[in-house]
């Protein structure tokens, strides 16, 4: 049986890594205390991730080398997120204007007990060798890794993980700034690549 879970929920860390990307842009410091705000910037910066949607599925495997076969089951956990250091943001007058980043999905195999369990194994030949060796089921294991992130795109969550990130976005960075804030999404239905 293949179980599916997504949980959507903005981490803590937004705040702290929306407030460190709009200090120095925003924020007046004085003169003498710009250098060590702008270098602790940084260091925030590198360290944090909008994390939008944690992901949990249960997936069957059904494959197949020459003649031998396998069925398996693989329990999968990951993330959809969002780096805040790749922010695009503007000002217009008042408003500032946000463009949400291109995703950033990671798919890994759970360390979870019993999480990759071979059901069976089998030859076409009679009295056949029907063995896998541990390369060959990572292999197909991660084949299995980039189905389930097209899944993710067709089922619709990226496209639902990008307006919950834009809509918090939105409203943390208007209560750190005062500001009115728009956030637009260039992609709003994500955009698979190489990298995902």
């Amino acid at each position: 049986m293949k179980t599916s879970k997504i949980i959507f929920a903005v981490a803590a860390v937004i705040a702290l890594g929306s407030l460190a990307l709009l200090a120095p842009r925003y924020f007046t410091p004085k003169e003498e205390d710009r250098d060590i705000m702008d270098s602790t910037v940084k260091e925030i910066k590198s360290m944090v991730k909008l994390c939008s949607a944690d992901i949990y599925e249960e997936v069957p495997i059904k494959a197949s080398i020459g003649n031998r076969h396998i069925f398996a089951r693989v329990t999968l956990k990951g993330t959809i997120s969002f780096d805040i250091e790749r922010l695009d943001i503007t000002r217009e007058g008042d408003t500032l204007h946000v463009a949400l980043p291109p995703e950033e999905i990671e798919i890994l195999e759970s360390t979870d007990k019993d999480s990759y369990i071979v059901i069976d194994t089998w030859s076409d030949k009679l009295m056949g060798n029907s063995r896998f060796t541990t390369e060959e089921e990572n292999k197909i294991k991660e084949k299995v890794k980039q189905n389930a992130i097209k899944n993710i795109y067709a089922k619709g969550y990226v496209r639902q993980a990008r307006a919950e990130a834009a809509a918090n976005l939105g409203n943390m960075i208007s209560t750190l700034t005062t500001k009115p804030v728009k956030v637009t999404d260039p992609t709003p239905g994500g955009k698979m690549n190489k990298g995902n």
